[in-house]
Parts: C-alpha cells; structure tokens; sequence
C-alpha cells in the first residue's frame, strides 16, 4: 500500500478542483499530494489530523494546507464505515498552475505570505469561515472565467484575516519517507477503525508496525508529535463528546462505547482535554443551543 500519495486530475474545462466531499465514494485517509488545499466543513464533529497535529473540529471547520503536507478528516457520524462522506467543500489548485511566479506579482504579497504560511496548516475561526464557506459553496457550481474570478477573491479575503492559528508545529517538516508514511497510515487507521475497543493496546500497534515496544514508541511520537496513548485518547474523548452532546446515554454508557472500561479513568481523561466533567459539558452544550 503506497503512503498515501494522491494525484488529483481537475475536470475537462477546469484548471482546478473545488467540490463537494460528499458527492464522492471513496475512503478519506491520510495522505498528502502537490496542490494546495482549503476544506470548508459547514456542520459536523470529528478529528482532524495535519502534519504532527491532531485535534477535534466542529461546524464551520476552515483549514488552508500548503502543498505537500499530509492530512486527513474522520467524521465521527461515518466512524467505521466504509465511505466518510460528511458535507466538505474542497477547493484544491496547484500553486503553479497560473504560472511560477504568479503569486509574486506585487499586487499578490498578502496572497504569497499565506500561501507560505500555509505550509504548516492555517485554521480559521468560525466567524471568518462562515462567508468564505459561502464563496466555496458558490464556488463549487460556477463555469468559466467566473470560477477563478471567485477563487483569487477567496484567497484574497483569507490573506486579510489575522486570527488564524497554524496547525502543525514549527518544527514539522514534509516527509517523502514512503516507509515510514505507509507505517503511521496504517497505524492511524486501524486506530480509527478500532477506536471504541477497550482491548486496543500498545503492544498490538507495535506488531502492527512490526517494531519493538520502544522503536514504535519512538517511531509514533516522531511522526505525530504525540504518544500513541495520547493520540488514542484525544480521538476517543472527541467521540465522548459527541454521544454527550447528541444522545441521553448516561456518561457510564458513553465511557464504556468510547473505549473506556473504568469510569474514573473516562472522567480523568475528559477532564485533562475539555478541562470539565463530562456532565458539565453536556449542561454547558445543551445550555448553550
């Protein structure tokens, strides 16, 4: 299994791609490929994964990835099925395809630094994201000149926004280890895939791998920037969160369908990433819409 690598093929008549994730059958995995990328998700919770980062993300989810960096969404309404196919408007352009130095033009110097900042992963808060969803969407219809018309205007309203976080850290730098890529791929997905399994264990991950305990130890933390515990645990407490906020299971329930035998633990481990109790996070939610 190859790690990962896409190549993307724009439409007869079109210079770049910009569509609807859930309009296409085939499975979202960790993978990487030359274009520049800026996903839209208008409604939905789950787990993102960019470069060394990993987090959770809700509704309005805007990211802008730089060519070449690795990433995936799981989308916990599709976890362990075969197609994630949650709504995500996804625009993806080569950073050449108007020519090398099209965005050194000096009228682009906004659009070329974010374009450079890109390249640890840009997220954009909610407020930001609604009206550039909106162009996407829009986007995602258009023929003609008007679809690059739209698309120098959404990079252009991007380059003007300020409160943006990056995603991967500073240290993060692309791999083209193929190796090592088809390693943590397949590592991530048979997490995902048996995310709710009390009985999924380091040293499973390690034969997985085919490395001792301590090489898979040392082998996952440099390619996620976390231990493999701590990366199970983010995905399984954003799991949590999702039955708190969208069903009236009882938190015991919902520890043990989160992959969590002993309550204390689940309470432990909640409190450590949403900084609450489980019970005060299902009040604030349901407080709060």
């Amino acid at each position: 299994m190859k790690a990962s690598y896409e190549k993307l093929v724009p439409d007869d008549g079109q210079s770049f791609r910009c569509f609807n994730r859930a309009k296409l059958k085939s499975p979202v995995k960790w993978h990487r490929h030359p274009e520049v990328e800026l996903t839209y998700i208008p409604t939905g919770v789950g787990s993102r994964m960019v470069g060394d980062h990993i987090g959770s993300y809700t509704d309005h989810e805007l990211v802008l990835l730089g060519s070449g960096l690795p990433h995936t969404w799981a989308s916990d309404e599709y976890r362990e099925q075969t197609y994630d196919r949650h709504t995500a408007f996804v625009l993806q352009f080569h950073p050449e395809f108007l020519g090398a130095d099209f965005f050194g033009l000096n009228e682009l110097v906004d659009v070329h630094q974010l374009l450079q900042r890109s390249s640890r992963g840009l997220w954009f808060p909610a407020t930001a994201a609604q009206p550039i969803g909106e162009q996407l969407m829009e986007l995602a219809d258009q023929r003609g000149a008007n679809r690059l018309i739209t698309l120098l205007s959404i990079l252009n309203d991007l380059s003007q926004i300020v409160d943006t976080e990056p995603l991967a850290s500073p240290l993060y730098r692309v791999s083209y280890n193929e190796q090592a890529e088809t390693r943590i791929r397949t590592i991530c997905d048979h997490i995902t895939e048996n995310l709710t399994d009390p009985d999924l264990s380091h040293s499973e991950l390690a034969d997985l791998a085919e490395m001792n305990a301590s090489a898979f130890s040392r082998f996952f933390k440099q390619s996620t920037g976390r231990t493999a515990s701590a990366y199970i645990n983010e995905l399984r407490i954003g799991f949590a969160c999702r039955l708190l906020t969208e069903t009236d299971d009882s938190i015991l329930s919902i520890s043990q369908q989160s992959g969590y035998q002993n309550l204390s633990n689940f309470n432990r481990r909640f409190q450590q990433h949403r900084k609450m109790t489980p019970r005060e996070y299902r009040n604030r939610f349901r407080n709060t819409v």
